[in-house]
């Protein structure tokens, strides 16, 4: 006789942040609740901006994580050179986006092979898969890669995490032409490894249960004229969305939920939507690097793909594309020339969005002529993707079960870890409700 199943996880293992999921399955078989709650504590960023010069706004929100801090920084300098109408060089453009392809490198490489492979492999985590005689080379060469892209943070910005010299207008530093060769050597060393992840995370999606789960949906991303968005763009999407960067208030839409420390995303007048990897690579094939191109169809890898567990796919085609991108861009850049930031207050409100490693990465608000920020808007990947996530629940789950308790509980883990998600990215922007009975 069948029976209520209810399935729970308290603890998200290798995810940033905290959160948890519940499912609860009826005695017929009829999935009756399945959400992903994010329960890490509200950090009020968005509150505690108000008041703040418009210049310390890019130093506060790159802490907003320590994964993907350029995302936020550069979103939210954009952000405010809009309102204020600053132009920067277009070194500063180069620079910035070289800053943010070291940080997609660090972070791609570090979910391909830290937090995604040992699901796909079977380990608890990257530690045992290094005991492996036969995957300790390909543990070593992830340790490389993404140390190269902590080393390029460095260069560009100061420091490892929270940069030191990208401002308003431009930069208080740049690199010298000598360090950026060195990084430029050290990116041509690990291209064909990089190339190699393409077929190595296809092989371990076509292998997995996951292989022929899929989900259509609205996918979302930048998009940018002549090359791979990843600082600037329009918002795009499959379903006809195409409208300026700064107008995604209007269309990208925010509402609160009960049981979750983060807001739920719509399309206006539609529903869900995923952001991230897939949904960039699905947008934007055809501005990919060549040999990401050419990476992704010796692999059979074609557009539009709607299953989410590709997103590994996905990452490590945008990991060849990255490390392409940015020997290029060091190329372009030359001799880097110091140019002496400069700005002045002006009353404005604009809005802007990168892509972070996760997706799109959103900031804006409303300065005065004082510089002094009246209000600001910040939205994380994450909570884009959150409802989108709950959709892959309700219409992965009756599939699987068949499955234990057991294992149900850890393929649901594994769909939590597929977003790669940043839980505490994702929960400045609610309001707390507190109801006593």
């Amino acid at each position: 006789m069948s029976t209520t199943r209810n399935i729970r996880v308290d603890y998200i293992a290798r995810t940033e942040g905290d959160g948890a999921f519940d499912v609860l399955i009826d005695s017929n078989g009829i999935v009756k609740k399945a959400s992903w709650n994010v329960w890490e504590p509200p950090r009020f960023f968005e509150a505690f901006l108000i008041g703040r010069k418009a210049e310390e706004i890019p130093e506060f929100v790159q802490r907003i994580c320590g994964i993907c801090p350029h995302s936020h920084h550069i979103a939210s300098l954009r952000a405010i050179e809009r309102a204020m109408d600053v132009k920067v060089s277009n070194q500063t453009v180069l620079l910035r986006e070289l800053l943010h392809y070291s940080d997609w490198i660090m972070s791609h490489s570090l979910h391909i092979y830290y937090l995604a492979a040992p699901d796909f492999l079977g380990y608890e985590s990257v530690i045992a898969m290094a005991g492996n005689s036969d995957l300790l080379p390909i543990v070593e060469n992830a340790l490389k890669i993404k140390r190269l892209g902590n080393d390029m943070i460095v260069v560009l910005s100061g420091q490892e995490i929270q940069n030191k010299t990208s401002v308003i207008g431009g930069f208080t530093s740049v690199p010298s032409v000598t360090d950026l060769r060195k990084l430029q050597d050290q990116l041509k060393k690990m291209k064909e490894f990089a190339y190699d992840t393409v077929k190595l995370t296809n092989t371990l999606a076509s292998q997995s249960p996951y292989k022929d789960l899929s989900r259509r949906c609205e996918h979302v991303a930048l998009q940018d004229v002549g090359k791979y968005a990843i600082n600037e763009g329009r918002l795009v999407s499959t379903m006809g969305l195409d409208v300026p960067e700064w107008d995604y208030p209007k269309y990208m839409i925010e509402k609160h939920v009960p049981e979750c420390n983060c807001k739920h995303s719509i399309i206006k007048d539609r529903d869900s939507f995923l952001v991230g990897p897939l949904a960039r690579v699905n947008l934007n094939f055809n501005t990919l690097s060549i040999d990401a191109q050419k990476a992704a169809k010796e692999i059979g890898f074609t557009t539009p793909c709607y299953n989410p567990f590709m997103s590994i796919v996905a990452r490590s085609i945008e990991l060849v594309h990255a490390i392409d991108a940015s020997i290029a861009l060091i190329d372009e850049i030359g001799t880097p020339v110091f140019e002496r930031p400069r700005f002045s207050y002006k009353a404005g409100k604009s809005f802007a969005a990168t892509e972070a490693p996760r997706g799109t990465c959103c900031h804006g608000g409303q300065i005065d002529k004082y510089g002094v920020v009246k209000k600001w808007d910040i939205v994380a990947p994450t909570a884009r993707n959150v409802y989108n996530l709950n959709k892959d629940f309700e219409e992965f789950i009756p599939k699987l079960l068949d499955l234990s308790d057991e294992d149900l509980t850890l393929k649901c883990e594994v769909m939590i870890r597929n977003y790669d998600p940043c839980q505490s990215c994702a929960t400045h922007s609610l309001k707390v409700r507190l109801q006593r009975e």
